[in-house]
Parts: structure tokens; sequence; C-alpha cells
């Protein structure tokens, strides 16, 4: 103990202290190690529950983008379906309406044709029917000299129903 007081240790004041360390240390472990100890595993914790949830989120916004891409995909592909019939229709409605417009041509051409024969029959007739006319005149200013009234008007009547029988 000699060497304790020596240096100038006073053995009841180093049990004090020993005691004294002891029950700082026991305080300190109590009411503040295990509250900082149990607020480091929360936080731990949390952190964990945190990262959990942002690679929950992570994988729910790459389905997500998933699914948008799988959706733009199949609406770009039904737009360019329906451009398609669309243009196809067109098409149709195009064809439809030259093939239309062909018949319509086709029946006004035929129509005038028609007509035109028609026309060309009746005037072929209506000179036949002229030309008659001034045959019997001629007949009729040729004959006064040779035959006599009778027989002039027997002449012209005959000339007559043979030019008409050939008209009919």
């Amino acid at each position: 103990m000699e060497i304790l007081h020596t240096f100038g240790i006073d053995p009841v004041l180093l049990i004090a202290q020993i005691i004294n360390f002891g029950i700082i240390l026991f305080v300190l472990r109590k009411f503040l190690y295990k509250p900082v100890m149990t607020m480091l595993q929360e936080r731990r914790d949390e952190i964990k529950k945190s990262a959990e949830d942002a690679q929950t989120a992570s994988k729910l916004l790459e389905e997500a983008h998933e699914k948008e891409r799988k959706v733009l995909q199949t609406a770009q592909s039904e737009a360019k379906k329906m451009l398609e019939d669309a243009r196809k229709q067109a098409d149709g409605m195009i064809n439809d309406a030259k093939e239309e417009a062909r018949k319509e041509t086709q029946k006004m051409i035929n129509d005038a044709k028609e007509q035109l024969t028609s026309e060309t029959k009746q005037a072929e007739k209506r000179l036949s029917i002229h030309i008659s006319q001034l045959a019997i005149a001629m007949l009729a200013k040729s004959l006064p000299d040779l035959v006599t009234d009778d027989e002039k008007t027997v002449l012209i009547k005959e000339a007559s129903k043979k030019l008409k029988g050939r008209l009919n």
C-alpha cells in the first residue's frame, strides 16, 4: 500500500471512484446506451424499409413503363391498321367512282350513237321524201307535153305509190 501512497493514490478514494464509475456506467447503459441503440436500430429498420419500398416502387415503375410501352405499341399497330383500312376503303371508293364514271361515259356514248343513228335515219327519210317530191314535181313538169292530163295523173299516182312503198 505504500506504493499507492507514494504515487498519491488513496485506496478508499480509488474504490469510491470505481464504484462511482460503475454507477455512472450502469446509469449511462440503462438510460442512454439502450435508448440510443434502440433508436439506431429503429433508424436502421426504417432505412431498410425505405430501401425495400424504393426497390418495390422501382419495380412498379418499371412494370408501369413496360405496360405503357405495350399499350403504345398496341395503339400504334391499331392506328396503322386503321390507316391501312382507310386507304383500302378510299382506294375502293375511288375505283368504284372510276368504274361508275366509265359506265356513265359509255352509256352517254351509246346514247349519243343511238341518237345520232336515229337522227341520221330521220334525216335520210326526210331527204328521201323531199327527193321523191322533187322527182314527182319534175315528172309532172316534164310530162305535160307528152301525155294527156288523165295519163299524167295516173303516172304521178303510180310513181307516188312506188316511192312511198320504197320509203316505208
